[in-house]
């Protein structure tokens, strides 16, 4: 059972997948992929109103089916939805489906119209959780049920089986199917961002987590600040000429300890290269002593006397919306960099902050 609720709360995975498509230049792709299924999707309810006499009902589901899709096709050509309208659109289509497959007159084409479905359940596996992912699989099972009823009563039962089996296979083939590459897609993203030694962030992995930090909706309320750490390790060239570079690593798995217990768990932790780390997080207030301090602390204390010497650069968010995510990066790092070393030049296993670095 604990696997189970373990599969079931699994997070949302849209910001990720959508940050991972921006950062490969594939969103204008995507967006004219959904807009053409979109508006495809027009074309089934408008063939509704083809029939003979077509009651009300048919026609008022026919034109709110045709209208939702086109809504869409037009919004996918012009932006990329929030995590919000994306996870609403998506169910509201799921119910329109369904709603076609049960009121439609052939039952052969209802069982058609199940198959539908499987075109949402791809969409939240790729971009969804799974609680959404359930809930469109029970909408189509359901409505497949209903239409292989109709069937078995308009033919014969082995052809109503036959249709019930397809419907599910392809409902659930397809989902499954699509979360299993997006897994695949998601560990090949983490590796490609990790450092290999201490599994923390390597430059890339940093940026792009600095871009999720700035996304609103990842933002902590009240956190109207950025703030970047440069940490490089005092005399480490010594470890490494007199101890060898196996113990110069174990020092750098246990400074990539320190650090995560130290810093927020809302925070971008990344070893930039020897024995250079960087820190990013967004925060209530500019000043970082209360985290900087403790953590030269410790960094001395349980790193074999190895010390540390921390530059720290910081700018509003206000400000950060005026640049690029790669400028923005670019400069709290050079800044905090120019801090550290003021650090050790003051005797180092210190902290000095830079002031306040306006972007542009």
């Amino acid at each position: 059972m604990s696997r189970v609720g373990t599969w079931l709360h699994e997070p949302d995975q849209f910001e990720w997948v959508t940050t991972f498509l921006r950062q490969r230049g594939l969103l204008r792709t995507a967006r004219i992929v959904m807009a053409v299924i979109a508006g495809s999707a027009a074309l089934t309810p408008i063939t509704a109103l083809l029939r003979p006499d077509p009651s009300m009902g048919v026609v008022a589901i026919g034109v709110t089916g045709a209208a939702i899709a086109l809504g869409m096709a037009w919004f996918w050509l012009t932006r990329w939805p929030s995590r919000r309208v994306s996870l609403y659109s998506v169910v509201l289509g799921m119910f329109c489906a369904a709603a076609w497959s049960l009121t439609e007159h052939s039952a052969a084409v209802a069982a058609l119209a199940c198959m539908v479905l499987a075109i949402t359940g791809g969409y939240v596996a790729f971009f969804h959780n799974t609680r959404v992912l359930v809930l469109n699989t029970a909408v189509a099972l359901g409505s497949a049920a209903v239409a292989a009823y109709r069937l078995a009563n308009d033919t014969d039962l082995a052809t109503a089986v036959a249709a019930f089996w397809l419907m599910w296979l392809l409902n659930i083939a397809v989902p499954l199917g699509i979360r299993a590459a997006i897994k695949a897609m998601g560990r090949y993203a983490i590796r490609s961002d990790q450092d290999p030694l201490t599994g923390l962030l390597n430059r890339r992995g940093f940026s792009h987590a600095v871009e999720r930090l700035l996304i609103p909706d990842m933002y902590e309320t009240g956190h109207a600040y950025l703030v970047v750490m440069m940490i490089d390790l005092d005399d480490f060239k010594r470890v490494n000429d007199t101890r060898g570079h196996a113990a110069g690593d174990d020092i750098l798995l246990r400074v990539a300890d320190q650090l995560r217990q130290h810093v927020p768990a809302n925070a971008a932790v990344c070893r930039s290269g020897g024995e250079e780390f960087l820190v990013a997080m967004s925060s209530w207030t500019h000043d970082a002593s209360i985290l900087t301090g403790p953590l030269c602390q410790a960094i001395h204390r349980h790193c074999d006397d190895v010390s540390a010497s921390i530059g720290v650069a910081w700018a509003p968010r206000s400000e950060t919306e005026a640049v690029t995510t790669d400028v923005l990066v670019n400069q709290l790092i050079d800044a905090a960099d120019a801090a550290m070393y003021e650090a050790k030049r003051s005797g180092g296993n210190r902290v000095h902050v830079s002031r306040h670095m306006r972007c542009a």
